[in-house]
């Protein structure tokens, strides 16, 4: 098989087992819309809380709870939180540096955990195709991965197990963990700032 095949097939086959990676990013649209609705309706009240959060807990608080958010395969985004503490009143800048430099801890943790579970463990959570799909992704993109799942709905935690499973390079795991979560937490931040 040659090359471009090769790469061709691997992408196909992540995009068919991605089908929950679809669910997801459905979910991650629709929840959006229901929390847009949501914050209009209770506009006051929220940012009432949201700020009374910021000022008693402020940004380490920020810093564990996005590292939580990361290393555990959970349904709640590091996004809300982000969201909430800007929207609570907190400088965007700080907001988006602090997370982002703790959603790649969270990266770099979420390495070692897959380095220590081994492929087999995470089989046994979510299956041979995905897996056989992470590997051909690393393989064929590397650092790209992890950037690309820091941007989007696709599971950053799981990518970042993967990378671990598969002995990815560290540093390139850091960096696109820290640059492409950092931008998307900018993103959320200024989003949160314009209501």
């Amino acid at each position: 098989m040659s090359n471009k095949t090769h790469k061709k097939s691997s992408i196909f086959s992540l995009l068919s087992a991605g089908a929950s990676t679809r669910y997801s990013a459905l979910a991650f649209i629709l929840g959006g819309v229901v929390l847009f609705i949501v914050l209009w309706h209770y506009k006051a009240p929220i940012k009432l809380m949201a700020k009374d959060a910021v000022e008693n807990f402020g940004y380490p608080a920020l810093f564990l709870l996005c590292w939580a958010a990361d290393v555990i395969i959970q349904p709640i985004p590091a996004d809300v939180i982000v969201f909430g503490t800007a929207f609570g009143g907190a400088d965007i800048w700080k907001t988006a540096f602090i997370a982002g430099l703790s959603s790649g801890f969270g990266g770099f943790t979420g390495y070692f955990i897959g380095k220590l579970f081994g492929p087999w463990r995470f089989r046994r959570l979510f299956g041979s195709k995905l897996l056989r799909s992470g590997r051909d992704l690393f393989r064929d993109h590397g650092a790209l991965a992890i950037f690309v799942a820091g941007v989007t709905p696709i599971p950053y935690s799981a990518v970042c197990w993967i990378g671990g499973i598969y002995r990815m390079s560290l540093v390139k795991v850091v960096l696109a963990s820290w640059i492409s979560r950092t931008l998307r937490y900018f993103a959320v931040a200024w989003l949160a700032n314009m209501f």
